[in-house]
């Protein structure tokens, strides 16, 4: 019995949607299956949003007459019910459908008798092959006592100001909603088990936005061990090292646990922990997973596994093309290896380019001036790594994850003149930074002598 399709999607993401939508461009028949139709999207980043507009009015107050000093929760909630709305209209299974993606509402297993495939509904779906694009929940830690007390995670979101919140964990998220209430008038604690924020990013980009947040009043605790939570009257109590730490607010981000458990995939053959291959293959070749919660890296291995399964097989992930981001203020984006791996894989085949955003007229216009824009590249320009903190940050290490796809050199951002005034100047700082300290010194000295020549010529 042949296949129906050639890809059934299981899970409706934001990730499977994007694969769906992806899929059926490259003229794949694809089925979604999902029990939900409404996808989850994150409503911090709708908050960030909006206290970063905030926080500008409130930067410009001398030049008007009154200041916004807080945003009303009601009118909050019905501008994430709009954006909501708005962005979910985009993925309605009647649109998607006149893409030629089949939606397929129920829950659904996987089997194997009598046929291989994915039950739904009673109905067989057989296809060449399965994508597991399920949404994420928040991983719970063990810390003692924590099960005793109320607290929040990252799925929820607490529409009020508490006079204090504690932050346990790193995760982007985490730090996102640890500004959104410092900005709201909280005062928020961060507790950190790692030495310092963004520990899977460049130190020097972390420790920039680290600094920020601090600039605005965050404490952050880091290296701690925690002994002991517990309820103390209306507060949290967070026991660590020597001292413990009050809060009348808890919220816990230290990860993501996949929603997997009701896929039967034992019938596959598949038992956690799962492995995958350098393909995004389960132990069985038709079976692939998109694993993992953010959501540019999930972008990226779908790219990898729709490339496989309508081409040849032979694409394989490459994390040092993936992207990730916090979106905080200010912004920080990385792409490839940070300095001290490119010094252990090149040497000293290996320049780091450094280029702050204060000297640029937009970031003096916008009063953005904290930023650094630190490119890793090696002598003959090839990108081997970007780090960026500042306004734009995201849009730009975009550009840069193009250029690194595209194979091209740091020279590039060195013949374009962008639109000015425009934080992207950076790049071409940066790249002419890489020219001056490349440059051939015969060929210096030969550009000096003909200038000189020149203006020997003035009369």
């Amino acid at each position: 019995m042949s296949a129906e399709y050639d890809v059934v999607i299981l899970g409706y993401s934001e990730t499977g949607i994007y694969a769906a939508i992806a899929a059926a461009r490259k003229r794949a028949r694809v089925a979604i299956v999902a029990q939900n139709c409404q996808p989850k999207f994150p409503h911090v980043h709708i908050l960030s949003n909006l206290t970063k507009k905030l926080d500008q009015v409130n930067r410009s107050r001398s030049f008007f007459n009154s200041e916004v000093r807080s945003l009303s929760f009601e009118s909050i909630q019905h501008y994430m019910n709009v954006v909501d709305r708005s962005h979910q209209e985009f993925y309605d299974p009647a649109k998607l459908a006149t893409l030629g993606i089949e939606f397929i509402p129920g829950a659904g297993e996987f089997c194997r008798k009598p046929q291989t495939g994915f039950v739904v509904n009673g109905r067989l779906l057989r296809s060449s092959a399965y994508l597991i694009a399920k949404d994420y929940r928040s991983a719970i830690p063990d810390p003692p006592g924590l099960s005793s007390v109320n607290y929040l995670t990252a799925d929820q979101l607490l529409l009020r100001v508490p006079e204090s919140i504690a932050i346990i964990g790193d995760d982007p998220i985490g730090i996102e909603f640890a500004q959104l209430y410092a900005r709201l008038g909280s005062r928020v604690t961060m507790l950190l088990r790692q030495p310092h924020l963004l520990t899977m990013a460049d130190p020097e980009a972390a420790f920039l936005v680290q600094a920020a947040l601090e600039a605005e009043g965050i404490r952050i605790i880091n290296a701690l061990h925690i002994k002991q939570i517990q309820q103390v009257g209306t507060k949290k109590a967070i026991e660590i090292e020597n001292y413990t730490i009050e809060a009348d607010e808890l919220l816990v981000t230290v990860g993501w646990q996949p929603m997997i458990s009701d896929l039967n995939l034992e019938a596959m053959e598949i038992y956690e922990p799962i492995q995958l291959n350098d393909r995004l293959q389960t132990n069985h070749p038709r079976v692939y997973w998109i694993a993992h919660p953010v959501q540019s890296i999930a972008r990226y291995q779908t790219d990898i596994v729709l490339k496989n399964l309508t081409t040849l097989p032979i694409f394989k992930v490459d994390y040092d093309r993936a992207i990730q981001s916090v979106a905080t203020e200010p912004e920080c984006a990385w792409i490839g290896l940070n300095e001290s791996q490119a010094h252990r894989r090149y040497r000293k085949d290996v320049l780091v380019l450094r280029q702050p955003f204060s000297p640029l007229m937009q970031a003096q216009i916008t009063g953005e001036t904290t930023g650094l824009c630190k490119l890793i590249v090696r002598r003959s320009g090839e990108i081997l790594g970007a780090h960026i903190v500042g306004s734009g940050a995201i849009e730009m290490i975009n550009a840069i994850s193009l250029a690194m796809s595209e194979n091209l050199k740091v020279q590039c951002f060195e013949r374009f003149s962008p639109a000015s005034p425009a934080m992207s100047e950076v790049l071409r700082n940066a790249a002419q930074e890489w020219q001056a300290s490349t440059r051939n010194q015969f060929l210096q000295d030969l550009r000096e002598s003909y200038l000189a020549w020149q203006r020997g010529r003035v009369k």
